[in-house]
């Protein structure tokens, strides 16, 4: 996927700007730093909906969020 298809408001801009002054390998224009960014937001919701559901007694739901970030996680050996 082209980056020019992905529209990222400003303020977006501004903030990947100053995390690639923090994090040396980010870099705000290149596509893998922003599936990189990506795939950390949906972990961070993943958390968030894994949090409810343990709340809601989902034990199953649980358990498959939890294996599908694991699996993330190790894939991009973080």
């Amino acid at each position: 996927m082209a980056l020019e298809l992905i529209e990222i408001s400003d303020e977006h801009r501004r903030l990947l700007e100053k995390l690639s002054e923090l994090i040396p390998d980010l870099e705000p224009d290149a596509p893998q730093s922003l599936q990189r960014i990506f795939g950390l937001g949906l972990i961070a919701l993943t958390m968030q909906v894994a949090d409810k559901a343990r709340q809601e007694d989902q034990k199953d739901l649980v358990e498959e969020l939890g294996a599908l970030a694991k699996a993330i996680v190790e894939s991009e050996e973080w």
